[in-house]
């Protein structure tokens, strides 16, 4: 199976190759990014295809959960001081794994490092839906980011970067954005305990379908 699976990537390539040599020549792409993507590792959210963007366009990382690890921070770090991004985006999913294992209380052994900072949100809003927890989770990262002392997290203080939380619907492809402008996430969470979704009218707004997706 895993030979066969190689072969089918590496069959992709052959195809992307000859473009890729027709489109460059000698020359690499440009890697010029203004928006640095904090993602979901989920097959399904490929940034590049979300947000419709070519390569060189966007400096993404990816890690399940689509949390402020370390490593992530570290990237963003070096985004925002290296490269000059001037707006990061937290993007989460619905049905989301890493997000279902900790609302299942799934929070030890090897997914720890994963599932921890997500568990910890589960235990704050017992209850809360899945994708809502989702939700909640970007709304956290976000919070990370803005509280981190490095780079990243300077400049968001500073106002030279922005920040922003985005929530991929899986089936219906449109992107919502998360916001916490007007309501802290205790609020955001109660709205969605309340009327069993945080997705709809407490904090998303919708931008409509999602190219690609």
């Amino acid at each position: 199976m895993s030979e066969s699976s190689w072969t089918a990537l590496a069959e992709g390539h052959q195809r992307v190759e000859a473009t890729t040599l027709a489109a460059h020549a000698e020359l690499p792409p440009r890697h010029a990014p203004k928006a640095a993507i904090l993602a979901c590792s989920d097959a399904r959210v490929p940034p590049s295809v979300v947000f419709d963007q070519p390569a060189g366009n966007l400096f993404v990382i990816r890690i399940a959960g689509n949390t402020a690890c370390p490593a992530a921070l570290a990237s963003l770090d070096y985004a925002v001081s290296e490269l000059g991004v001037d707006l990061v985006v937290v993007l989460g999913h619905t049905s989301c794994g890493a997000v279902t294992a900790a609302a299942s209380g799934t929070c030890g052994g090897h997914l720890a490092p994963i599932v921890a900072p997500i568990c910890e949100i589960a235990r704050r809003y017992p209850g809360v839906a899945v994708d809502d927890l989702a939700a909640l989770n970007v709304l956290n990262t976000m919070d990370e980011l803005s509280a981190h002392d490095g780079p990243v997290g300077q400049a968001i203080t500073s106002g030279a970067v922005e920040v922003r939380g985005a929530l991929h619907d899986l089936v219906t492809g449109r992107l919502r954005t998360v916001t916490a402008d007007a309501s802290t996430a205790d609020a955001l969470a109660a709205d969605a305990l309340a009327a069993g979704t945080l997705g709809v009218d407490t904090g998303l707004d919708a931008l409509g379908s999602t190219p690609g997706a």
